[in-house]
């Protein structure tokens, strides 16, 4: 017995394309939020995500994008002076600020929601 061709439809959840397709999980908040926090984590961690490959967020665009460069100023001014708890202040601080830049700009995006099918995906699988 022939197994049926591939009608080249180009559609995932095509049987005769995809026989092999499963069913994807329903995608919860949970599944939203953890996937949000990877995202986030790995930008803050590599400077990209994905760390390889094209990146869809580019850490040093981000930041130049959405930051004063007075922060830059004040890093530098902050490295030079003899009081290094008064810097360890200040990148914990831009940290916090830069990382909440990203949950807005992240929250409502393609990428995203792969990232979250993905986790409801694996998941199932258990």
């Amino acid at each position: 017995m022939q197994t049926p061709e591939r009608c080249n439809c180009g559609s995932e959840d095509c049987p005769r394309c995809y026989p092999l397709s499963r069913k994807q999980a329903e995608i919860t908040d949970d599944d939203r939020a953890d996937a949000l926090d990877a995202i986030i984590e790995e930008v803050l961690d590599y400077g990209s995500f994905p760390k390889h490959g094209r990146a869809q967020i580019d850490l040093y665009e981000f930041v130049a994008d959405n930051l004063d460069t007075s922060y830059a100023f004040e890093l530098v001014v902050a490295a030079l002076s003899t009081n290094k708890q008064a810097l360890e202040i200040r990148i914990e601080r831009l940290h916090d600020m830069v990382e909440a830049m990203l949950k807005k700009d992240i929250a409502d995006t393609d990428m995203l929601e792969e990232m979250a099918q993905e986790l409801a995906n694996d998941r199932g699988q258990i």
